[in-house]
């Protein structure tokens, strides 16, 4: 009676668990190793229209890796509503716009916004090594210098 009594206490505590709702849609990242060319081969062919390109590694529905390439012009103005942003230099040297507002936003997708003219911004210039963390519905974009291409790789955290 008493292993009865047990069994059905944990099967109280079990069953829950098991009816619960899967957390990830996607499935755990296994391990993946992309060499250095290997990026920069897939950062040489920009999105059609575009002058930037970017490879994700990898993407989920609360996160993702983006690396991405950028020239000194043709870079759109993004705000995200529900991302945080962390992004870290990795060769070229640019200038981060960030703030202010997006004078001719458009939605792009649920949350996401562009534009290419941007008023009341602050500028940072950038680095290889620099860290930024932009925090969500705040306007920014980054460019290279002048004849240059600044490349970078981004955490992008969905909050």
């Amino acid at each position: 009676m008493r292993t009865r009594l047990i069994a059905l206490a944990v099967s109280f505590m079990v069953l829950p668990a098991l009816a619960q709702p899967v957390l990830r849609a996607t499935p755990d990242d296994k391990f993946k190793y992309m060499s250095r060319e290997a990026i920069a081969k897939q950062l040489m062919k920009p999105w059609p229209g575009e002058l930037y390109a970017s490879a994700f590694m990898n993407d989920h529905e609360t996160w993702f890796v983006e690396f991405v390439k950028r020239k000194d012009r043709g870079n759109y103005i993004e705000q995200h509503t529900h991302y945080i942003d962390q992004t870290t230099i990795i060769s070229g040297e640019g200038i981060l716009t960030y703030g202010g507002k997006i004078e001719d936003r458009k939605e792009i997708a649920p949350g996401e916004y562009r534009g290419h003219k941007q008023s009341g911004a602050k500028t940072q210039r950038v680095k290889p090594g620099d860290f930024v963390l932009i925090e969500p519905m705040m306007p920014h974009h980054f460019d290279a210098l002048p004849g240059t291409e600044l490349v970078y790789v981004v955490y992008k955290h969905k909050i």
